[in-house]
């Protein structure tokens, strides 16, 4: 029996609402070394996502070099890992070859998606490890020589062919993967794999392969069958992943291929917490809160004008990280050209009216309308006698 476990979308130099997490981050990567003492995994495996960006600032990276120092030096540990859309390739590849001899596997380029690794379990029971870096469909269709290649559907799947066609024996195959499966359901803070065309890979892409370990959705959760699996992030990162439920994923495979799962919840610094109602219910349920120090995305059921009610909240939350009308939908911030023209033919009277329905999430009333066309009357009489 091989065991590992499954990881990925660490996000390490993250921001929540400007709100930096590296403290938690840390915490919680605590806890999994913790596990990893406790359960002697054979591998741990990183699904992409180990950064928040291409530049992660200097905690972040100092972070992941304590982490890989602990595990793949103290503890002996192999790791493999991929980039993921948030990585940089060059970046993360950094010194590759000389890790490989360390323990550490970054499959960081295509090339290295053709050369896998053997590792070996209990009782003599092997597993070949290979890894798919997060790429654009050109960049494979050039490097398979392969022009009809447009999609990263068929960009995995054409990768996937070439490394079981290439397989040298009959050892249960791992797959490390970076992307977004048919079917699966994502969250907020996800950032999306592509501009134009389809990012959807169907889950038959990674048929042959024993386990695919998926990185970049949030939730944990199979993609098609129970040997195709989203780990999740090991966090919260936006106000839809309040109900996730976060784990990592160990993986038990025997010398035939056949996969058992135990999920292990990871114990975190401060949970992200989503609370909503009147600003008074707010503020009373607030005052007797058991847990006021986890992060808190408030929205507010208030019909009327609310004042200060970040301040007054913020008083028995001291992690508060947003609090916004309940409902509110925010305009998009990067409106199409077509939709900036319309606004442009719109008078004050339309612009308000639309603004109001978007924020309160009702249309303004009889007598709301009839003061605002008085205020507006105001205001042009004030400015042709200025």
């Amino acid at each position: 029996m091989v065991r590992f476990i499954h990881t990925s979308d660490w996000h390490l130099g993250r921001l929540l609402y400007n709100r930096s997490l590296l403290e938690d981050q840390a915490a919680v990567l605590n806890e999994l070394v913790a596990l990893i003492d406790q359960t002697s995994p054979h591998a741990l495996v990183i699904s992409g996502d180990v950064f928040d960006r291409s530049f992660p600032p200097e905690g972040a990276v100092t972070l992941f070099d304590r982490f890989l120092e602990q595990v793949a030096d103290q503890r002996k540990l192999p790791v493999f890992l991929i980039p993921g859309n948030h990585d940089s390739c060059e970046r993360l590849g950094f010194a590759a070859k000389l890790l490989r001899h360390r323990g550490v596997t970054i499959f960081a380029r295509l090339e290295d998606a053709l050369s896998p690794v053997r590792l070996v379990g209990d009782d003599g029971v092997e597993v070949l490890v290979y890894g798919i870096p997060f790429v654009e469909p050109l960049l494979t269709a050039r490097f398979l020589n392969k022009p009809e290649i447009t999609t990263p559907d068929e960009a995995i799947r054409a990768l996937c062919r070439v490394m079981l066609e290439k397989k040298a024996d009959s050892a249960p195959a791992v797959l490390l993967c970076h992307a977004f499966v048919a079917g699966s359901e994502g969250s907020e803070s996800e950032r999306d794999l592509f501009i134009g065309g389809s990012s959807v890979v169907d889950a038959s892409a990674f048929s042959g392969f024993s386990y695919t370990a998926l990185g970049h959705l949030h939730k944990p959760q199979s993609a098609g069958s129970v040997s195709i699996r989203y780990s999740g992030s090991l966090l919260a990162y936006s106000k839809s992943e309040v109900s996730h439920r976060k784990s990592v994923t160990e993986v038990c495979i025997d010398k035939d291929g056949k996969v058992q799962l135990q999920l292990h919840e990871l114990k975190v610094l401060r949970a992200l917490r989503y609370v909503e109602g009147e600003l008074q219910e707010l503020l009373r349920n607030a005052a007797i809160d058991p847990r006021p120090d986890d992060y808190i995305i408030a929205g507010y059921t208030d019909t009327g004008a609310v004042v200060d009610a970040y301040s007054q909240l913020r008083q028995s939350y001291c992690h508060l990280l947003h609090i916004t009308r309940a409902g509110a939908f925010m305009p998009d911030s990067s409106p199409s050209l077509e939709r900036q023209r319309q606004r442009e033919h719109l008078t004050e009277l339309e612009l308000f009216s639309e603004f109001f329905s978007s924020v309160a999430g009702q249309e303004l009333n009889d007598d709301e309308r009839e003061d605002l066309i008085n205020s507006l009357n105001e205001l042009e009489t004030l400015e042709r006698r200025a």
